[in-house]
Protein backbone atom coordinates (compact mmCIF):
# COMPACT_ATOMS: atom_id res chain seq x y z
CA UNK A 1 0.00 0.00 0.00
CA UNK A 2 1.36 3.66 -0.99
CA UNK A 3 1.81 6.59 1.44
CA UNK A 4 -1.10 8.11 -0.36
CA UNK A 5 -3.51 5.16 0.31
CA UNK A 6 -2.40 4.88 4.02
CA UNK A 7 -2.84 8.52 4.72
CA UNK A 8 -6.05 8.74 3.03
CA UNK A 9 -7.24 5.84 5.26
CA UNK A 10 -5.82 7.57 8.73
CA UNK A 11 -7.80 10.68 7.71
CA UNK A 12 -10.94 8.69 6.58
CA UNK A 13 -9.90 7.02 10.27
CA UNK A 14 -10.17 10.25 12.04
CA UNK A 15 -13.34 11.42 10.59
CA UNK A 16 -14.66 8.35 11.87
CA UNK A 17 -13.74 8.50 15.33
CA UNK A 18 -14.92 12.48 14.95
CA UNK A 19 -18.08 11.58 13.67
CA UNK A 20 -18.58 8.96 16.59
CA UNK A 21 -17.84 11.29 19.07
CA UNK A 22 -19.81 13.50 17.76
CA UNK A 23 -22.75 10.94 17.77
CA UNK A 24 -21.72 9.78 21.93
CA UNK A 25 -22.45 13.73 22.39
CA UNK A 26 -25.65 13.92 20.88
CA UNK A 27 -27.07 10.97 22.16
CA UNK A 28 -26.43 12.48 25.99
CA UNK A 29 -26.90 16.35 25.31
CA UNK A 30 -24.80 16.92 28.78
CA UNK A 31 -20.94 18.14 28.10
CA UNK A 32 -20.21 15.98 31.02
CA UNK A 33 -20.49 13.27 29.49
CA UNK A 34 -18.05 13.35 26.62
CA UNK A 35 -15.96 12.73 29.08
CA UNK A 36 -13.84 9.64 28.25
CA UNK A 37 -14.25 8.46 31.54
CA UNK A 38 -17.98 7.83 31.49
CA UNK A 39 -17.82 6.15 28.21
CA UNK A 40 -15.26 3.72 29.55
CA UNK A 41 -17.84 3.34 32.70
CA UNK A 42 -20.87 3.09 30.63
CA UNK A 43 -18.97 0.81 27.70
CA UNK A 44 -17.75 -1.86 30.14
CA UNK A 45 -21.36 -2.31 32.51
CA UNK A 46 -22.42 -2.56 29.21
CA UNK A 47 -20.64 -5.40 28.90
CA UNK A 48 -21.75 -7.31 31.45
CA UNK A 49 -25.46 -5.15 31.53
CA UNK A 50 -27.30 -8.19 33.62
CA UNK A 51 -25.34 -7.43 36.46
CA UNK A 52 -26.09 -5.27 39.12
CA UNK A 53 -22.12 -3.95 40.18
CA UNK A 54 -22.04 -2.87 43.66
CA UNK A 55 -21.19 0.31 44.00
CA UNK A 56 -18.06 0.30 45.08
CA UNK A 57 -17.21 -1.88 42.17
CA UNK A 58 -17.28 0.85 39.35
CA UNK A 59 -14.83 3.05 40.24
CA UNK A 60 -12.66 0.37 38.86
CA UNK A 61 -14.55 0.58 35.44
CA UNK A 62 -12.85 4.28 35.41
CA UNK A 63 -9.23 3.64 35.64
CA UNK A 64 -7.91 7.23 34.67
CA UNK A 65 -9.37 8.85 37.29
CA UNK A 66 -9.22 9.32 41.09
CA UNK A 67 -10.83 7.24 43.64
CA UNK A 68 -12.34 10.41 44.60
CA UNK A 69 -13.23 11.58 40.93
CA UNK A 70 -14.85 8.24 40.28
CA UNK A 71 -16.94 8.58 42.83
CA UNK A 72 -18.73 11.95 41.84
CA UNK A 73 -18.88 10.81 38.27
CA UNK A 74 -20.61 7.71 39.45
CA UNK A 75 -23.15 9.68 41.85
CA UNK A 76 -23.67 12.39 39.03
CA UNK A 77 -24.83 9.26 36.83
CA UNK A 78 -26.62 8.30 39.44
CA UNK A 79 -28.98 11.77 40.68
CA UNK A 80 -29.39 12.07 36.97
CA UNK A 81 -31.23 8.61 36.27
CA UNK A 82 -28.77 6.99 34.30
CA UNK A 83 -27.56 4.21 36.79
CA UNK A 84 -30.05 2.96 38.96
CA UNK A 85 -28.92 2.32 42.64
CA UNK A 86 -30.76 -0.11 45.22
CA UNK A 87 -29.58 -1.39 48.63
CA UNK A 88 -28.21 -4.58 48.41
CA UNK A 89 -30.44 -6.99 50.14
CA UNK A 90 -27.70 -9.07 51.29
CA UNK A 91 -26.26 -6.59 52.33
CA UNK A 92 -28.14 -3.68 53.78
CA UNK A 93 -25.08 -1.27 54.05
CA UNK A 94 -23.95 -1.91 50.53
CA UNK A 95 -25.79 -0.55 47.18
CA UNK A 96 -26.21 -2.34 43.78
CA UNK A 97 -26.06 -0.30 40.53
CA UNK A 98 -27.40 -0.83 37.31
CA UNK A 99 -27.57 0.58 33.94
CA UNK A 100 -31.29 2.09 33.35
CA UNK A 101 -33.05 0.93 30.51
CA UNK A 102 -32.12 4.27 28.79
CA UNK A 103 -28.82 4.03 29.11
CA UNK A 104 -29.08 0.77 28.23
CA UNK A 105 -31.22 1.81 24.95
CA UNK A 106 -28.34 4.67 24.20
CA UNK A 107 -25.16 2.43 24.62
CA UNK A 108 -26.87 0.56 22.16
CA UNK A 109 -27.78 2.66 19.74
CA UNK A 110 -24.50 4.42 19.96
CA UNK A 111 -22.65 1.13 19.81
CA UNK A 112 -24.60 0.49 16.50
CA UNK A 113 -23.71 4.08 14.91
CA UNK A 114 -20.44 3.55 15.67
CA UNK A 115 -20.56 -0.05 13.89
CA UNK A 116 -22.45 1.35 10.45
CA UNK A 117 -19.64 4.19 10.66
CA UNK A 118 -16.66 2.14 10.84
CA UNK A 119 -17.83 -0.78 8.98
CA UNK A 120 -17.80 1.50 6.00
CA UNK A 121 -14.92 3.57 5.81
CA UNK A 122 -12.11 2.87 3.47
CA UNK A 123 -9.54 1.55 6.40
CA UNK A 124 -12.14 -1.77 7.19
CA UNK A 125 -10.62 -5.14 6.41
CA UNK A 126 -12.66 -5.40 3.13
CA UNK A 127 -11.00 -2.41 1.85
CA UNK A 128 -7.79 -2.69 2.96
CA UNK A 129 -7.71 -6.47 1.67
CA UNK A 130 -9.15 -5.00 -2.20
Amino acid sequence: MDERSTDQRRKAFVMALTDMDRYWGELFGDEVYYDLNYSDLFTRMWLEREREFRKTQLYDLMPKVSHRTAVKYVQRAIDEGLLVERVDPDDLRSKRVSMSAALVSRIEEFLDYSLEVFGTGPFTATAISA
